[in-house]
This record gives C-alpha cells, sequence and structure tokens, in this order.
C-alpha cells in the first residue's frame, strides 16, 4: 500500500523551514530583528495615524462650533448697534425739539423736552451747557461729541465685537490644527508604506535602508504630533 506525498504547498513550506534553521544563528537573529522592528512601526504608525484621524475630525467639529459662535456674537453685536442707534435718534430728536424751543426763546416749551431727556444723554447735555459762553449764546458743537455721551448699548457693542473677533480667531486656528494632524496622517502612512514594502523585500540592505527610513519618518511624525494641542474630546463649559 503505497502513501500519498505531501502536498505542493506543505512541501515547499516544509522546505522553507528547513532552509531557514539551516542560516547561521546570527543571521536568524538578524532576520528576526528586521521582522520585529517592521511589526512594530506598523502597529505604532497605525495607533498614530488613528489618533491623528481622530484630532482631526475633533478640531473640524470644534472649527464648526467657534464660528458658529462667532457668526452668533456678531448678531448680537450688530442687535445693540441697532439698539445704540435708535436711542442716539431719540435723543436727537428730543434734543433737537429743546433747541428749537431755547432758539425760539420759548422756556415753557424747552423745560418740556428738556425734562424728557434720557438719563443716559442728561450727563452729556449739562456738560455741553455748561461751556456756554455767555448767557443766552449757545456752546459749540453739540452734546453728542462729549465724551460723557457714551450709550450703554455701544459698550456692549464694542464687548461682543471683540468677543467675536476672538472666537473667530479660535476657528481658523482649530482648523489650522485639523489641517496639521491631517498631515501628520500623511506622514504616519508613508512610515506604513516604508514598513510594508521591506517586510516584502529579500534583500537585507534595500530591507534595511527601507526600515531606517520608515523609523525616521516615525520619529518626526511622532514628535510632530505631540508638539500640536491635543484635543481630547471633552468641552467644559
Amino acid at each position: 500500500m503505497s502513501t500519498s506525498s505531501p502536498a505542493p504547498h506543505e512541501f515547499h513550506k516544509e522546505l522553507a523551514d528547513a532552509i531557514l534553521h539551516l542560516r547561521p544563528a546570527r543571521e536568524r537573529r538578524r532576520e528576526y530583528m528586521v521582522e520585529l522592528l517592521a511589526t512594530v512601526l506598523l502597529a505604532l504608525a497605525t495607533v498614530g495615524s488613528a489618533w491623528s484621524a481622530y484630532q482631526a475630525t475633533r478640531w473640524s467639529g470644534e472649527q464648526s462650533y467657534e464660528y458658529s459662535k462667532a457668526n452668533a456674537l456678531r448678531s448680537e453685536a450688530v442687535r445693540a448697534a441697532n439698539e445704540m442707534a435708535l436711542l442716539v435718534e431719540v435723543d436727537t430728536s428730543t434734543f433737537g425739539n429743546w433747541a428749537a424751543a431755547w432758539s425760539d426763546g420759548d422756556e415753557k416749551r424747552a423745560r418740556f423736552f428738556e425734562q424728557r431727556f434720557r438719563e443716559e444723554f442728561r450727563p452729556a447735555f449739562e456738560a455741553w451747557r455748561a461751556e456756554g459762553l455767555a448767557q443766552g449764546v449757545a456752546p459749540p458743537d453739540t452734546p453728542f461729541t462729549r465724551p460723557e455721551y457714551y450709550p450703554a448699548p455701544r459698550e456692549r457693542s464694542r464687548l461682543l465685537n471683540e468677543e467675536a473677533s476672538a472666537t473667530f480667531d479660535k476657528a481658523r486656528q482649530a482648523t489650522q490644527n485639523g489641517d496639521n494632524f491631517t498631515f501628520c496622517v500623511v506622514l504616519f502612512a508613508s512610515v506604513l508604506f516604508f514598513a510594508g514594502v521591506a517586510t516584502k523585500l529579500d534583500h537585507p540592505s534595500l530591507k534595511l535602508s527601507l526600515l531606517a527610513l520608515g523609523v525616521v519618518m516615525m520619529v518626526a511624525a511622532s514628535a510632530y504630533m505631540f508638539s500640536l494641542p491635543q484635543n481630547i474630546g471633552f468641552r467644559l463649559r
């Protein structure tokens, strides 16, 4: 009874194992270290690429949030500016009526409009009237040019515009951070390429050269990635 010969692929595997064990121990150790280095590079580059992609996504979300916040602040600033314009219109109308009555010498009508000045306008009006050179002579300019005239919505609009500008700068920085992490993904992908190709080569010198290049790029990519601001995904606000 004849025994069946081993399958061709099993025979080739046994032959390769036999040839491997016939190699000198030093050569086998070198081959093992090269394979280990390639495996470590592949693992680290995979983790680095995944983390960089996650960071790019996080910063993209941060960018959208900050841009939306900046737009909302701009809208609030515009509303405050419109409110200020309305109050200035009220003040100018009341003062215009007072000035007309004062110019006509109608003290009763002038007193009527003066009593209806807004409290924010009154300090500017009093300071302006105190600059009169003589009785019955109007001071130069108007109360609206006085530093005492400062409607509250003007300050609120200024603060909102400043906050919107700062928020917009944060959004632009978040965009740049996302782009930087995307570049890290490219660097780690290059490491994966060099380490993966190195494992397929038989020439020892070429394999070591590609692995050395992969190590250099891995160090550079890791250093650059850790130099960037990290977004861990929690917003304490």
